[in-house]
């Protein structure tokens, strides 16, 4: 990530989200959207790695829906972790409840125990695809239990130029919806430019899959944003030819 261009312990970080709120579609709602969609999936206790916990919402809303869980967010910036603790303390959700915070990356995350479900929200786009982005993947998958579910939800686009352009300016119009003025797009759109690395969706998926992470199930698109659910491979770290071929951008 280029911290120059999306500095989350400088000025991006202390807006991120307002500025989410304003250009995501739906973002509002996802959260208790992707809680319900995964909560039957989720046995009692069950242990969630958070990767890029941000500012609290994926923590809270999941203690919300279920209070038993124990949730681990992982943060790189300290600014985001502070934000992410204020938010669970005025929520009413202790340390002690079973939330717990960690300065650092996935790959900083201890293997054992290993999580019975693992988030990675508005993460991926932020990694170069030089490998980087296989990296991350990996490092959540090697945390997880066998058939634990994955929670993924990114900007996605690249692979078909006429269709990327048509809802990357779709989705510069919705800013100026949502009440962005000149100024701030043009500053938004530098930052995009030059700090988002898009992949297209069935890239994630294949990579995804070479790591374990299969049974891909697409549950939201929106302009370039998109969300799917995966499964932890079980049995081993072996991909059975089924796991290494082909995509699904359902």
């Amino acid at each position: 990530m280029d911290e120059g261009v999306f500095n989350f312990d400088g000025d991006y970080g202390e807006s991120y989200e307002a500025l989410a709120r304003q250009v995501i579609p739906g973002y509002r709602t996802f959260f208790p959207m992707f809680a319900a969609l995964v909560e039957p999936d989720l046995p009692p206790g069950a242990r969630v790695l958070v990767i890029g916990a941000g500012t609290g919402i994926e923590l809270v809303t999941l203690k919300q829906v279920r209070p038993d869980l124990e949730v681990h967010g992982v943060d790189p910036s300290e600014q985001m972790l502070e934000i992410a603790r204020r938010r669970v303390a005025e929520a009413g959700v202790e340390v002690s409840d079973g939330v717990t915070f960690q300065l650092g990356y996935a790959a900083d995350v201890a293997t054992t125990p290993l999580f019975d479900a693992a988030t990675l929200i508005n993460v991926l786009h932020f990694v170069p695809d030089d490998g980087s982005k296989a990296a991350l993947l990996g490092d959540i998958a090697q945390r997880m239990k066998p058939g634990g579910v994955f929670v993924f939800f990114d900007l996605h686009g690249g692979g078909d130029p006429e269709e990327h352009e048509r809802y990357l300016s779709a989705w510069r119009r919705y800013w100026t919806i949502r009440g962005m003025t000149g100024a701030e797009k043009r500053r938004f759109g530098a930052r995009i430019r030059e700090g988002i690395h898009f992949a297209p969706a069935s890239r994630v998926v294949e990579l995804a899959r070479r790591v374990g992470l299969v049974e891909p199930r697409r549950f939201y698109t929106s302009l370039l944003y998109g969300g799917w659910t995966f499964r932890r491979q079980g049995g081993n770290n072996t991909l059975d030819s089924e796991a290494t071929t082909g995509s699904d951008e359902r």
